[in-house]
């Protein structure tokens, strides 16, 4: 009974090892050539990637400011960059080419018909190359420190970009000359091109190819079809880097056989989304030609200039130009950087980024808060007769003397005097609180990168108090901080401004100020006065050509600025050369004599004609309710310009504006939006101007 029982058992066990065996035999014998040939084309085979497009930039139109356009790339593996023979054997199973096919005569030989075809040097590819192999390198790096283990990654079995951007007609001669040669591909790709030119280009900003940086804080770096690769390019600057997370894209994959059947089901690739933004193209640059006309012209001495358009109810940005700018299709090779440009600056994004002593623009805003906090009344009067302290005439001075000054006056006439007083009884504290209330000291909220918070004073001294009334020391801010501040005073309330009209982020809701109408109606009379009134600083150097129903308000200011930094070669009659500071080189060539002058060698900008930044801000207000708060619905718009080392606000930087105003009606009445020279001569015997 026992001996059956353990015979059974043993059968029972020998029949799943005789059904193994039959498995092993089937699939080793049968169908060993099957398996071997499947497990071959699995091997020799990888996934496919194709690109996705990035999302457009358009304007409040529709127009296209930035946009992916097809174009075609030279790519070569990279185990032909590397004396790897691990990479290389992979690849050519990958590409299935023997190796002896890769001799160094032919390696070479591939190499010399690309710079005949594309006209790139070989020096030039080998930097490439090299530059390709170092940031794969860094990457093979960081995976072998996460893993701890030494693998060939993704990068090394795959072609690279050493020559981009061609058109139709070279990748068809390219892909004719090249085909003897299996280890160089050329594929369809697509570059970054932009519309508009230097008037936009400050705003779309430009990509640039894609940092360690930027690789190691992607938000999609377990993705392996969204997460950037060595040769992708992302968003650098200003909206395309504001826009980055919704402009990219996710590539789409392939995975077939060598016959061609789906290994995996394919998967699409998504294009990134548009972005719109608020600024329309046309009136953008008309106000760029007209702004760098004026400068060129006017003002051939001046560094540059920049100017704000808002819409009062909305805050969003209508236009904003910075004078000179760059073609974000040809940015600036910071190699190549011409030593003028150092002068110009035109890769400033003046708007958002440089900061300014604001000069007397902040005075209506400084007198609503003083008359808010109850530190002056609305009766206020102060004597002024020239300068603050009689036995130091020459500080803390006025334009003139202007006799007895109430808040009103001391707006149109823009008297220091009356705000040294202001600012002494309000305090350094005080002041920058109130600052803070109209956006000053923070970012706008237009979420550009490149935008600078400003500064607000921080000295609790009597005379920081008396600068900061009149914007000047350590008050500085940017000129949107400005058109913004301006906006507040309009409507009485504060809100961030946006440049992206889509934007799906959330938007704070407007916070009105702890001002009463009664104190709104009393500044903004000052700045009615100080354009439309015999006496007001902006009152002799120009008008709308057509307001109709609007009237402007505004206010003008000089804002003192140190001379640029930078130096001038100067050949003296003895032959030695000296390099002179541009501050000093005025009065230098002023005190030497005529014999022993020396000239300014090379071709530079001469130094400025003025040491003040010209600023007007104002804005636009229905005639017959200019007091009231611009609600939506009024065409409401505020302005800011200012035009640097050129000299006093109203006779330089209020011309201009009002001509940027004259073409926002006619652009808003369905006409072009064409600036005309537009600015009017300075009435002969104008004052003030300030």
């Amino acid at each position: 009974m026992f001996d059956r029982r353990v015979k059974i058992l043993l059968v029972l066990l020998a029949l799943p090892a005789l059904a193994v065996v039959a498995r092993l035999a089937q699939l080793q014998v049968l169908g060993a050539a099957y398996y071997r040939t499947a497990t071959e084309n699995m091997l020799k085979t990888r996934p496919r990637q194709f690109p996705c497009l990035r999302g457009s930039i358009l304007d409040s139109a529709g127009r296209k400011l930035a946009y992916d356009a097809p174009a075609w790339d030279i790519a070569v593996q990279y185990g032909i960059m590397v004396d790897d023979a691990a990479v290389r054997r992979r690849m050519c199973k990958l590409i299935d080419v023997p190796e002896s096919e890769l001799t160094p005569r032919r390696i070479a030989e591939s190499w010399m018909r690309i710079s005949q075809l594309t006209g790139k040097p070989l020096p030039e590819l080998q930097a490439e190359v090299d530059r390709i192999t170092f940031r794969v390198g860094r990457i093979k790096r960081h995976v072998f420190e996460r893993r701890g283990i030494d693998v060939l990654i993704q990068e090394e079995l795959q072609p690279h970009p050493v020559v981009v951007d061609l058109d139709q007609e070279q990748q068809v001669a390219a892909r004719v000359a090249l085909a003897a040669y299996p280890w160089v591909e050329v594929v369809a790709s697509h570059q970054r091109r932009y519309e508009g030119g230097p008037a936009v280009g400050h705003i779309v900003g430009r990509v640039s190819r894609v940092t360690d940086e930027a690789m190691n804080n992607d938000p999609n770096a377990d993705d392996p079809l969204a997460r950037y690769q060595p040769e992708d390019v992302f968003g650098f600057r200003c909206v395309e880097a504001l826009g980055e997370r919704w402009l990219r894209g996710r590539r789409g994959q392939v995975h077939e056989d060598r016959q061609g059947s789906p290994l995996e089901p394919p998967i699409d690739a998504v294009n990134g989304r548009d972005v719109y933004l608020t600024i329309d193209l046309a009136f953008q640059q008309a106000l760029y030609a007209q702004l760098g006309r004026e400068i060129s012209t006017r003002f051939p001495n001046s560094t540059g200039g920049c100017a704000v358009i808002l819409d009062i109810p909305t805050r969003s940005v209508i236009a904003m130009v910075s004078y000179p700018s760059v073609d974000p299709n040809h940015p600036p090779d910071p190699e190549k950087i011409d030593p003028r440009d150092e002068v110009r600056r035109p890769y400033l994004f003046r708007a958002v980024r440089e900061i300014y002593n604001p000069g007397s623009i902040v005075k209506p805003m400084l007198l609503a808060s003083a008359l808010a906090d109850g530190t002056i009344t609305s009766g206020y009067t102060v004597e002024c007769n020239g300068c603050l302290f009689p036995d130091q005439p020459h500080k803390w001075r006025c334009e003139s003397t202007r006799g007895p000054m109430d808040p009103i006056g001391a707006i149109q006439h823009s008297c220091n005097i009356f705000f040294y007083h202001v600012g002494e009884k309000m305090g350094v504290t005080r002041e920058a609180w109130w600052m803070q209330q109209f956006g000053l000291g923070q970012v706008s909220g237009t979420g550009l990168l490149d935008e600078s918070r400003g500064r607000l004073p921080t000295r609790r001294t009597d005379g920081e108090a008396r600068y900061a009334a009149i914007g000047q020391s350590q008050t500085e801010l940017t000129p949107i901080q400005t058109a913004n501040m301006i906006a507040t005073i309009a409507s009485g309330a504060y809100q961030p401004v946006t440049l992206w009209a889509d934007d799906p982020r959330p938007r704070p809701a407007p916070v009105r100020l702890k001002v009463s109408d009664a104190i709104w109606r009393t500044v903004r009379e000052g700045m009615y006065r100080a354009v439309n009134e015999p006496g007001g600083t902006a009152f002799l150097h120009g008008r709308l050509s057509n307001p109709g129903q609007y009237v402007l308000l505004g206010k003008t200011g000089s804002a003192e600025a140190w001379a640029p930094e930078w130096f001038y070669p100067c050949k003296f009659p003895d032959g030695s050369v000296k390099e002179i500071r541009a501050r000093n080189l005025r009065s230098l060539l002023e005190r030497y004599p005529a014999e022993s002058r020396p000239t300014v060698i090379g071709d530079h900008r001469a130094p400025p004609e003025y040491e003040t930044h010209a600023w007007f801000v104002g804005y636009l207000a229905p005639r017959n309710r200019y007091r009231d708060d611009v609600v939506a619905g009024t065409n409401g718009i505020a302005i800011a310009v200012v035009i640097e080392y050129a000299g006093h606000g109203g006779e330089v930087a209020f011309p201009v504006a009002t001509a940027m105003l004259d073409a926002y009606l006619m652009w808003q009445s369905g006409q072009p939006p064409q600036v005309d020279r537009g600015v009017r001569e300075t009435a002969a015997g104008a004052g003030g101007g300030r």
